[in-house]
């Protein structure tokens, strides 16, 4: 048995994971777009160099992602994808670079339980939480 996430993108599902490659050391797995697959003729051609499936390995985990077409997709809510770091620099850095044209919810600060702990929403809709467990 294995587990894995799978996240909807609003069409920006290849551009999401080769910014969490570049920012989060993340490796790419598959890409493969609707025109490589049976499923082209379900969408149409502005859709065809979408991703039907992709998956990128982060910290020793599976995200697997799609792009979804607009009148399907829904912004993810009721869950955040937790990063943890050993020091609030490294806390710090990757919240920057989640938080570029994202949402900050809360900036990275001290709180009861770490020394540095923040919330965003990034550009692609992902929900995150970055803590300090060092």
């Amino acid at each position: 048995m294995s587990l894995s996430f799978h996240i909807d993108f609003n069409g920006n599902c290849q551009a999401a994971f080769e910014y969490y490659a570049q920012h989060l050391d993340a490796n790419i797995g598959m890409l493969l777009l609707f025109k490589d697959s049976p499923a082209s003729s379900s969408v149409p051609d502005n859709w065809q160099d979408k991703i039907v499936h992709g998956n990128i390995k982060l910290a020793g985990i599976e995200i697997a992602g799609a792009d979804v077409r607009p009148e399907h997709y829904n912004k993810s809510k009721g869950f955040y994808l937790l990063l943890t770091f050993q020091t609030p620099e490294q806390v710090k850095q990757v919240f920057a670079h989640l938080s570029v044209y994202g949402e900050v919810l809360m900036p990275p600060q001290k709180t009861f339980w770490s020394s540095c702990y923040g919330i965003l929403v990034d550009q692609f809709a992902v929900p995150w939480k970055i803590n300090c467990g060092g």
